[in-house]
């Protein structure tokens, strides 16, 4: 595999190089036959950003995370390339499966013969029937807070559960009041 490591406002120190390349060495392997990849290390005031382009056969990925510490946008872009990659590979499964329950649909309605007046239902329509109606779909934006500002929210707000941003962490988590009166914590 072919690395270029490029920076912009900012000397690659061995660190930062030998960093990236562990990274990249473990893209490696979710990424089949991979040619090339270039990242590039930016540095604009506070602002440190990691951009990754990763040329695989017939695909391409690009990621870039901006955070005020290099090596946690270094994290965040190639967490970006793993999503891409584990998407990727969910969708060609998702398709095959498709494709091999649908021939397999079709040979057994050629094998047999259905009886009059009798309705049959095809494999998709039986297991979408079985699934569990989604009623409402809602969209919540969440906020940057500690813990503890987050149970006082919840507490005052009336609700059952509510999604924040860690402060410290920067990660998603969900708090959530549990039957015996105590809160729960979910992290993302």
């Amino acid at each position: 595999m072919q690395v270029s490591i490029t920076g912009r406002h900012v000397e690659i120190t061995a660190a930062l190089k030998s960093y990236v390349l562990a990274k990249l060495d473990h893209l490696e392997e979710l990424f089949p036959k991979v040619k090339k990849a270039q990242v590039v290390l930016i540095v604009e005031k506070y602002r440190h950003s990691a951009e990754i382009h990763y040329h695989a056969d017939f695909n391409e990925y690009h990621a870039k995370k901006t955070t005020k510490d290099m090596y946690a946008s270094i994290d965040g872009a190639v967490k970006a390339l793993e999503h891409q990659a584990h998407k990727r590979k969910d969708k060609l499964r998702s398709q095959k499966s498709k494709r091999v329950s649908a021939a397999k649909v079709k040979g057994r309605n050629a094998a047999r013969s259905e009886a009059p007046g009798e309705e049959r239902l095809s494999v998709e329509t039986a297991r979408v029937s079985r699934l569990p109606k989604i009623v409402r779909v809602k969209s919540v934006a969440s906020k940057p807070m500690r813990e503890e500002d987050a149970a006082l929210a919840l507490s005052e707000s009336g609700r059952d559960f509510l999604v924040y941003e860690d402060a410290r962490s920067g990660r998603h988590q969900v708090l959530f009041k549990r039957e015996d009166g105590a809160f729960g914590l979910i992290e993302v």
